[in-house]
This record gives structure tokens, sequence and C-alpha cells, in this order.
């Protein structure tokens, strides 16, 4: 079911006519991937991430969350920017646009992601 739900949430941002209606769908794919209620404000991606995390492990105390985030692995990328950069691969994957590494690093909020997803989407237009 939630293969569905995520190829449907894809099909909605591939398909999207303008700015407006696809960063909105992509914004509704990265709170569902995330499983973060509909109505969440916040639009950075590594808090996105963060307050998954969160959800996730309710039972971890704050300390014992921050010190486990806070690692670090070979590359020196901590699990969270790790989550958000295979998150941002997936959609890409899913809808089939690609954008620089550049790119993506400056594009920090959904608006962002999506200006640079959607420039590059029409760039062949």
């Amino acid at each position: 079911m939630e293969k569905i739900a995520r190829e449907e949430l894809a099909r909605r941002i591939m398909t999207a006519t303008n700015k407006s209606d696809f960063e909105s769908a992509l914004k509704e794919y990265v709170l569902f991937r995330l499983g973060l209620p509909e109505d969440t404000r916040e639009t950075n991606i590594y808090l996105l991430v963060l307050y998954s995390v969160r959800i996730k492990m309710p039972d971890e105390d704050v300390k014992t969350l921050e010190s486990r985030l806070a690692t670090v692995d070979c590359h020196q990328t901590s699990y969270i920017v790790s989550k958000k950069t295979l998150l941002m691969m997936e959609i890409e994957r899913e809808i089939d646009v690609h954008i620089s590494p550049e790119e993506s690093e400056k594009a920090e909020t959904i608006p962002l992601y999506a200006d640079a997803l959607w420039r590059r989407k029409n760039d062949g237009k």
C-alpha cells in the first residue's frame, strides 16, 4: 500500500503543470516518506528528517538520541545528513529529474529544492 501511495505522489510531482502544484506535491511526498503529519509547517529538509527520526524513536531519551545522531560515518556524514541525501536521491529517481550535488546542497528547504527540480525539469522544454 505504501508503494502505491509513493508512486501516486511521485506521479503528481511529475505531472504538475505549474511550480506551485509541483512544490505542493513535493512537500506532500516528503512528509509522507518521513511519516510526518500533512499539516507540518517546517520546510527545512534536514529538520524534517530529524523530526521523523525523533517520532520513530519515541522511547529514546533526548541525550541518547542526540548522541546517536551526532555520530558520523567514515565519510564524516551524520545519520540525518545521510537520510536527507537518500530521500533526495529517491525523489530524483522517482521523478527522473536530477540536479547536481552542488544544487542539492543549496536546496535546504522544500521550496528551494522544488525550485531547483522545477528548473531542471523544464530546461529541455
